[in-house]
């Protein structure tokens, strides 16, 4: 292993542990839905309003993250973001109003998504090529691994203090175990280290990255990929998959309106996480073996038998098929879909694709737990809501089937292009 590698794997390691606190704890969600409902009386729909906050500033501004990701080092955004996190759950936990949690989670949106996601993934971009799907699927699993582990500490925080303790337990890795190591081990290759592929130092120029990316990496820029059809195609599926996180926060409620322990049903949301951190690491090597394409079609349709399993949870059987495919579909899909837009768009501007795409994603996500809430709230059951998923992944499969590899995109927007008059 030469210099450059293990130094690409130390990131690696620093990105895992970012996605493990960071991620862990917003994914550890479900927990605090019940204790939040009981202290302040609001209604499964007005509280989906306030957990919905955050994917609705995200997506807005992901765009702006995308972007900026593409020009300036991504490790500035990572650490501004992960030190206002931290200090935005130590708020939280001292929140006394619905406009407090409002505003809170919306700062949550924006912050989360600097400090991981789409820098996380033009950092592995930039250091990986041949096993880039591995690298980005180990990186990316200590998000899931995060929840399984973070929902039982958050869980054992309540029961021992009450939710505020729960936020507050939430905070502290974050700012002093996520910022340090952001700040002394990521970092991104320069212009020099991705032409010559050997150790360096950091940019020396500070556009220099930037340039080498825009000009050397190959891919389309944002005004020819929203010209394709795979964009928009991933545009769809990204808007339907973000939907069917609606369960997401009434997960743990779902559970215990059904005759599970609140305990158990903590116990359940961590092993659905251990599943999806199986997903996640093992969805980047199916994308690198065969395509990313094929891998999302088969993920989605696993993802659809999960959500058959959801809808029968009261058998200890199909609760247990939930687990395992709807689990490892969800850790899977998040690693394969910038490995998707990689393989249809390119590498070039991969941070504003990412950020423009994720808009769809993020506004699904936003409106999905706030109709589940509104359906329970009017029928006194999930069932329409699960069923209603249950066709959304299966769409999402038809939609991504229908993408196109990267030389095919680039001929055909090469082809409508409107010829040059001399």
């Amino acid at each position: 292993m030469t210099a450059q590698e293990r130094h690409g794997w130390i990131i690696v390691g620093a990105i895992f542990a970012t996605m493990f606190f960071i991620w862990g704890g917003i994914n550890c969600g479900a927990v605090f839905f019940v204790p939040v409902l009981n202290h302040f009386g609001w209604t499964r729909a007005r509280l989906s309003v306030v957990l919905s906050a955050g994917w609705i500033t995200g997506g807005a501004a992901g765009p702006l993250i995308g972007w900026l990701a593409d020009r300036i080092n991504p490790k500035k955004m990572m650490v501004t973001g992960a030190a206002v996190t931290g200090l935005a759950w130590f708020a939280l936990s001292r929140a006394t109003s619905f406009t407090e949690f409002l505003a809170i989670n919306g700062l949550f949106g924006i912050c989360v998504g600097a400090s991981t996601t789409i820098p996380c993934s033009l950092v592995i971009a930039n250091w990986f090529e041949q096993r880039r799907g591995l690298a980005m699927g180990i990186a990316f699993s200590g998000g899931t691994l995060g929840g399984a582990a973070m929902t039982i500490v958050a869980n054992y925080a309540i029961e021992l203090g009450g939710w505020r303790v729960g936020y507050a337990t939430l905070a502290v890795p974050i700012i002093f175990v996520v910022v340090p190591l952001i700040l002394f081990f990521v970092r991104t290759r320069n212009a020099a280290e991705i032409g010559d592929g050997v150790e360096g130092r950091e940019e020396a120029q500070p556009g220099a990255q930037s340039v080498a990316r825009t000009f050397d990496l190959p891919g389309l820029e944002v005004s020819q990929a929203t010209r394709t059809r795979s964009f928009w195609l991933i545009c769809s599926a990204q808007l339907l998959g973000g939907l069917t996180l609606g369960m997401g926060p009434h997960f743990v409620a779902y559970l215990t309106g059904i005759g599970y322990t609140p305990t158990l049903a903590a116990t359940v949301v961590s092993l659905f996480f251990i599943m999806t951190t199986a997903g996640t690491l093992l969805g980047g090597p199916l994308a690198d073996r065969f395509s990313a394409r094929w891998g999302m079609v088969t993920t989605y349709i696993l993802s659809s038998l999960g959500m058959l399993g959801l809808m029968g949870a009261s058998h200890p059987i199909a609760l247990a098929i939930n687990i395992l495919a709807g689990g490892f579909a969800a850790g899977a899909l998040a690693v394969q879909m910038p490995l998707l837009m990689i393989e249809s768009l390119g590498l070039k501007r991969l941070g504003s694709i990412m950020g423009i795409t994720g808009i769809f994603f993020t506004f699904g996500a936003a409106v999905g737990p706030i109709a589940t809430g509104r359906i329970f709230d009017a029928t006194g059951s999930y069932g329409i809501a699960i069923a209603s998923f249950f066709a959304m992944v299966l769409m999402c499969a038809v939609a991504i089937f229908g993408c196109r590899p990267l030389d095919r995109e680039q001929g055909r927007v090469a082809a409508s292009a409107p010829p040059l008059v001399l």
